[in-house]
């Protein structure tokens, strides 16, 4: 796991990126880092909410209707009240502490990837919001 401090541990080194409010305007190293990892964003289907207003409600409506429907569900929502789990769900459950810390465990070295790419070009590095 990431150390004794946990899930704030994580947060804390997101955090340490550039923050979400400093998007970059930039798909490539997104598209990179996916490239790394495998593709997952293939590897189910989605559907992407946009818009101003109403989006988490919107999509905790349609995760309860997929999920009355005997589907597997995984919804990524922003931001979050009081714990940085809160955005992640997993069948209408916050994801647990533990699986948090070691999916970002296993990822870790593969962000760092992209970061060390994006320096050497003079880019910085992934975002938080990227990550």
């Amino acid at each position: 796991m990431s150390d004794e401090f946990g899930v704030e541990s994580v947060y804390a080194e997101l955090l340490s990126r550039a923050p979400e409010n400093k998007i970059e305007p930039r798909m490539q190293p997104l598209f990179r880092a996916m490239e790394i990892l495998g593709e997952p964003n293939k590897a189910f289907a989605s559907i992407h909410i946009t818009g101003t207003n109403g989006k988490t409600s919107t999509a905790r409506m349609i995760d309860a209707g997929l999920r009355a429907y005997g589907l597997r569900t995984g919804r990524y929502t922003s931001p979050h009240l009081t714990k940085v789990t809160e955005r992640i769900s997993i069948d209408g459950e916050p994801v647990a502490d533990e699986t948090f810390e070691r999916i970002w465990d296993e990822i870790r070295p593969y962000l760092e990837i992209v970061d060390q790419e994006l320096n050497a070009v003079g880019e910085p590095r992934l975002t938080y919001f990227e990550c």
